[in-house]
């Protein structure tokens, strides 16, 4: 048994005989360094899960009590593409995606090696003095091509290797360079692996650097293996309402969690439904068999019980910071890359579209200027986390930046009052090919095709009736689409350009 299964295993075996978390020794807690006018450079924690819903946090203790309830919560994030590679781009960039040139999760349009190796928020800390490690998934398509080296900001590495990233058990990471294969035993299980990985990196940094760790686990993504067995059914399915053909099999929950949480998915107003005016690529959906709603629901139901052992070592790195005397002087942040469809709207099994449930994400910030229990109601996006970052660390970007530092709406100073998000999709494969602009209460998307969806989210949260055709929206529709204009091509501060 390896140094690191026999951490998951004894943090495993905790867990099932007595419900806590546990840690081990504390190798010593490190120094924060300062920035020459005395400031504090924070530790900085980025944990990001793949593919999770807003509503799903419901079920993650840990989240709610200790980063939420010790932190502020942002009840209007939102992710700018709802795709895996873009998004993260996007994250690690602060740039929109016709920015980054991260349009996809594979060649040509997007995967790994689109994105510029020097424009990440990660080289920028690195150079300034932080630690860097990086925990988890990367980018789409890391490491496929054999080359397992960490890419450029990452003292320490400990990637998955695509394409075993998308493996519960039975999957690779590069541990610096080094391939580590686990195999199909309850301590191989890949959330407690990254999970004892992040704690171990996190009593080992230098003592004379803050640190920078992006923990980003596949919890709750499916298994998109072809032909596997599927958890949720008895063979993988091809899902009706995606647009295109992918073999799905359900995610894989911790042994110890798969007889919890017995749920089915919320039926809300649009759950099956299309409502009026959707375009035709939408509106021609057929109806969810109830067949095809039992899977879901089984899908649902495994998403859930993935997020579990997630919780569970949010409660212990925050006890391991905690016992190290490095919790006050570190920022964590909870995200998602984006959400997903259960039904809504007859989607399902996928993102990509840029309606609530695949843009509207989970987002929480604890520590440094962040209030406890705050709430922020503004618009916030996944392309404000490097501007952030860089503003915690007190670096400047390295790259010109689309966002905005959070921290100044979480202490009631908005730095861009009116400011609207954009929202991308132009990938490839014959997906989904739209542009969005969110003000918070109005939507408007606009497609390549020339069709037109416009919402009140004050009125319509659901997204059910579209206002485009409607000439009592005329005028508000012709500003929005002027301003949709402006930020499909924009570029720092221009992107944070408040109503026009």
């Amino acid at each position: 048994m390896g140094r690191r299964t026999f951490v998951v295993a004894a943090v495993v075996v905790a867990l099932v005989a007595v419900g806590a978390v546990v840690v081990v020794r504390s190798r010593g807690a490190t120094d924060v360094l300062h920035t020459e006018t005395g400031a504090r450079r924070p530790n900085v924690l980025v944990i990001m899960t793949d593919d999770q819903t807003l509503e799903s946090v419901r079920v993650m203790d840990n989240v709610k009590s200790r980063l939420m309830g010790e932190g502020t919560t942002f009840s209007s994030a939102y992710v700018s593409f709802p795709n895996c590679c873009p998004s993260r781009a996007t994250y690690l960039t602060g740039q929109y995606a016709h920015n980054t040139g991260v349009k996809d999760n594979v060649p040509p349009l997007g995967g790994y090696t689109k994105l510029r190796a020097d424009d990440t928020v990660a080289l920028a800390l690195q150079r300034s003095g932080y630690y860097t490690a990086h925990v988890g998934k990367y980018l789409n398509g890391w490491g496929s091509n054999g080359d397992i080296t960490a890419p450029p900001g990452w003292d320490h590495w400990y990637g998955l290797i695509d394409p075993t990233t998308y493996r519960y058990f039975d999957y690779a990471v590069s541990d610096d360079g080094v391939r580590v294969d686990f195999g199909s035993d309850d301590g191989d299980y890949q959330t407690d692996v990254l999970g004892a990985e992040v704690v171990e990196t996190i009593r080992a940094a230098p003592a004379d650097k803050p640190w920078f760790v992006s923990f980003t686990p596949l919890a709750p993504h499916s298994e998109q293996l072809e032909g596997a067995a599927n958890d949720a059914g008895t063979t993988t399915t091809t899902a009706p309402g995606a647009a295109e053909e992918f073999r799905w099999a359900a995610p894989k929950p911790a042994p110890r969690h798969q007889q919890q949480l017995a749920a089915k998915f919320p039926r809300g107003a649009s759950f099956n439904n299309l409502g009026t005016g959707k375009p035709e690529a939408i509106a021609s959906k057929p109806e969810l068999t109830e067949g095809f709603q039992r899977l879901i629901d089984q899908g649902y139901q495994k998403e859930l019980q993935t997020l579990l052992a997630v919780d569970e070592w949010v409660g212990t790195i925050l006890d391991t910071l905690e016992e190290t005397g490095q919790l006050d002087d570190t920022v964590i942040v909870f995200t998602s890359d984006n959400g997903f469809f259960h039904g809504e709207h007859r989607l399902a099994f996928q993102k990509y579209h840029l309606y609530e449930p695949s843009v509207h994400v989970p987002l929480v910030i604890r520590g440094g200027a962040f209030p406890k229990q705050g709430r922020v109601t503004q618009l916030a996006g996944n392309v404000d986390l490097a501007p952030t970052i860089y503003a915690l660390a007190g670096v400047s970007p390295s790259v010109t930046v689309d966002g905005i530092d959070l921290a100044a709406l979480a202490t009631g100073d908005d730095p861009a009052p009116g400011r609207a998000l954009l929202l991308e999709n132009d990938s490839a494969g014959g997906r989904v090919h739209a542009e969005a602009i969110h003000t918070g209460r109005y939507v408007l998307i606009e497609h390549e095709t020339g069709e037109l969806e416009l919402y009140d989210l004050q009125k319509d949260p659901e997204q059910l009736t579209n206002l485009a055709g409607d000439p009592a929206a005329a005028s508000l529709l012709a500003n929005l689409q002027q301003r949709l204009a402006g930020l499909k091509e924009c570029s720092g501060d221009t992107c944070s350009a408040g109503q026009s």
